[in-house]
C-alpha cells in the first residue's frame, strides 16, 4: 500500500463553493519512507483571491496564477492519484480538503471523486497526551517540537502532517497500518457526491460530570447550574453569557496594541460549539479582533464572516450563514483556524490565559451570587482534605 498525505489551499470559499489554488501532496510506505518527494501542484482559480488569503496565506506571488491550467486540467491526474486501490488518502482536518475538491468537480460539472480518507487531526485527538493543539503548527510543535514553516504551502503542510502521525505511530511503537488500525473511527469516504465521515467523540467526551454534592448555605442548596456560571461555560442565559454581553458593549480599541486593522470593516462571529464553552477564551478573543479593527457579534443576522468550529451540522450560526447565502447576501464562512491565524494566536495560546476578572460587569447581586459560590468551594476543597488527611492517619 501507499499513504498519500495531501492538503489544499483555496482562494476563496464565496457562495459556499471552494475555489482551489494548490494541491499539495507526499507519498509514503508503510514505514513512512518516502515514495514521492512532496509537490505542489498550482492551479489557476478562475476567480479572484479572498481578502484575508492575499494578506496571510499566498506562499505565491499571484500574479503566476493567471497562467496556470485551471481545476478541470488536473482533473485526471487528481482521479488516478486519489482513486488508487493501491492508496490511502490521509490529511489533517481532512473534512476541508475533501469539500472542497467536492465543490470544484461541482463547479466544473465533473464526476465526484470516490475515495476513502483519514484525518490525522481525529487521531491525536484521542491521544492521552498533546492533544490540546488544534490546529496542524500547534500539533507539529507538541508532538514533533518542530516550529512550522512556509504554513498554508499545501506541500509543506502535507508533509508535515505526515511527521504528526509519524511520531504518534512511534509513541504507540507501530507503523502506518498499524496506527489506522486503531483509530478506524477516524476515517470516511466520499462516493456519489456524498461524504460520510466514521467520526465519534474520543472517548470521554459528552460524558456528564459526576453530580458533586452541593453545600448548604443559610439553609439554601446552591444548584449545579449556578456552579457551571462560576466555570468556562457560557450557556444561554448564564451569568458568563449576560456578562460577556456588558463587555462587549464595552469593548474598545487597546491604546497599546499595536494589531495590524486586518478586520477592519469586518463583524465577525465565530461558531456556537467554540463560544460556548470557552467564555475565558472569548474574552481574550473579542478583545483582539476589536483591536484588529473589527466588531465581534452575538447575532449571525449581522455578521460577514462565519468563523466555524467542530461539527458544523450541530451549530446555529453555520445553518443561518448558509441561508443568508442561499439567499443572495455576502457572508464568508471559514475555519476558525483561519481567524487564529489571522490574529496571530491559536486554541492553545487562548486556551493557556490567565482567568480575566470580570468583577467590573457584575451587578451587586451578581457579585454577591458568586462570592457565595467560591466560598462554597473553598468549604467543600477543605471538607475533602480534611476528610483525605484523615484517612491518611487512619493508615
Amino acid at each position: 500500500m501507499k499513504y498519500l498525505f495531501f492538503d489544499i489551499e483555496c482562494a476563496n470559499c464565496y457562495n459556499n463553493c471552494a475555489k482551489l489554488f494548490s494541491l499539495g501532496y507526499v507519498v509514503t510506505d508503510e514505514k513512512f519512507n518516502i515514495l514521492h518527494e512532496k509537490e505542489d501542484i498550482l492551479i489557476n482559480p478562475k476567480d479572484r483571491f479572498d481578502w484575508y488569503v492575499a494578506k496571510k496565506m499566498m506562499a505565491y506571488p499571484r500574479s503566476i496564477f493567471g497562467d496556470l491550467p485551471p481545476f478541470p486540467d488536473f482533473y485526471e491526474r487528481f482521479k488516478e492519484m486519489l482513486e488508487d486501490p493501491d492508496t490511502v488518502v490521509i490529511g489533517y482536518a481532512v473534512t476541508n480538503d475533501v469539500h472542497f475538491l467536492h465543490d470544484d468537480c461541482r463547479r466544473y460539472h465533473l464526476p465526484p471523486l470516490t475515495y476513502k480518507f483519514f484525518d490525522v487531526q481525529q487521531i491525536y485527538a484521542r491521544q492521552p497526551e498533546n492533544n490540546t493543539a488544534k490546529n496542524l503548527e500547534d500539533s507539529l510543535l507538541a508532538w514533533c517540537g518542530i516550529e512550522a514553516e512556509n504554513m498554508h504551502r499545501s506541500d509543506e503542510d502535507a508533509y508535515n502532517t505526515m511527521l504528526i502521525l509519524k511520531a504518534i505511530a512511534a509513541y504507540h511503537n507501530t507503523d502506518l497500518p498499524g496506527i489506522l488500525a486503531m483509530y478506524p473511527d477516524c476515517g470516511g469516504e466520499t462516493h456519489d457526491g456524498v461524504i460520510d465521515y466514521a467520526w465519534k467523540k474520543p472517548e470521554g467526551e459528552g460524558k456528564k460530570k459526576k453530580r458533586r454534592r452541593s453545600k448548604k448555605k443559610k439553609g439554601e442548596e446552591i444548584k449545579e447550574e449556578e456552579r457551571q456560571d462560576s466555570a468556562n461555560e457560557m450557556e444561554r442565559g448564564s451569568l458568563n453569557a449576560r456578562v460577556f454581553v456588558r463587555y462587549l458593549a464595552d469593548l474598545r480599541p487597546r491604546k497599546r496594541a499595536h494589531t495590524p486593522p486586518v478586520l477592519s470593516g469586518h463583524t465577525v462571529t465565530v461558531s456556537l460549539n467554540y463560544q460556548r464553552h470557552r467564555f475565558n477564551e472569548m474574552l481574550y478573543l473579542a478583545q483582539m479582533i476589536v483591536d484588529a479593527g473589527g466588531r465581534y457579534t452575538l447575532c449571525t443576522k449581522e455578521a460577514d464572516v462565519l468563523y466555524t468550529y467542530g461539527d458544523e451540522a450541530t451549530d446555529d450560526r453555520y445553518r443561518i450563514a448558509n441561508e443568508r447565502i442561499d439567499a443572495g447576501e455576502e457572508v464568508e464562512i471559514l475555519p476558525i483556524g483561519v481567524l487564529f491565524d489571522l490574529l496571530e494566536t491559536s486554541e492553545l495560546k487562548l486556551s493557556r490565559k490567565p482567568k480575566k476578572k470580570i468583577d467590573a460587569w457584575l451587578t451587586p447581586e451578581e457579585a454577591a451570587e458568586l462570592a457565595a459560590l467560591d466560598e462554597a468551594k473553598k468549604e467543600e476543597t477543605a471538607q475533602d482534605l480534611t476528610e483525605k488527611l484523615e484517612v491518611s492517619i487512619s493508615e
